[in-house]
């Protein structure tokens, strides 16, 4: 067993209860608030034992949001319009989440100083949910809903993205909302039935 020497009372499942304080924390002030002493103070333990576990508080904020946002699901209502939906539906959801909100720019900060950190963030959170858009333009393309000429993947994802991360960040108080979520499909499909368009005329 672990010795603990700050005298406080051994706390079973330790890994949890940083992970309790931590989302706790960013969901009433934030990434800012994420500090290691009060999150050991919080959770019954000692600075080693955070360090264990964790190397940097933007390490066991990025746990809060993997476990509880994770990659995203795999859809397919074997409509293009239907997917991104359900997908940007979604996202908006969890951009709409104190934890997540309220913790984004810090985290984003921290983690642009922290080269591992950003790697990780980037490979198991923003790529795997970039490939759920991929496999779903993908299906549209095998249904032949549309062609592959018509489609510029990573724009599209940050078609999807951008008027989110907009809202979440910016303080003009427009909502994240479902409404928001139709808008931003829609102007996909617009955009790649455009560019169909185009392809038809050129060709």
């Amino acid at each position: 067993m672990e010795s603990n020497r700050s005298g406080r009372p051994h706390v079973a499942g330790i890994t949890q209860a940083l992970l309790a304080a931590a989302e706790k924390a960013m969901v009433s002030e934030g990434f800012t608030g994420l500090t290691v002493d009060r999150l050991v103070e919080e959770a019954g333990t000692t600075r080693p034992t955070f360090y264990r576990r964790f190397p940097s508080v933007a390490h066991i904020a990025f746990e809060v949001i993997r476990l509880r946002f994770g990659t995203g699901a795999g859809v397919d209502t074997g409509s293009l319009y239907e997917d991104l939906l359900a997908l940007q539906r979604k996202e908006v959801e969890m951009f709409a989440s104190p934890v997540f909100r309220n913790s984004l720019p810090g985290f984003l900060e921290a983690a642009r100083s922290e080269p591992a950190m950003l790697a990780t963030f980037l490979s198991l959170f923003i790529i795997p949910r970039r490939s759920n858009v991929a496999r779903v333009l993908e299906s549209a393309v095998a249904r032949g809903e549309i062609v592959v000429g018509d489609i510029d993947v990573d724009f599209i994802c940050d078609m999807l993205l951008g008027p989110v991360m907009a809202r979440a960040v910016l303080p003009a108080g427009s909502p994240l909302d479902d409404r928001l979520a139709q808008s931003t499909t829609e102007s996909v499909i617009a955009h790649i039935s455009a560019a169909g368009r185009r392809r038809r005329v050129s060709t």
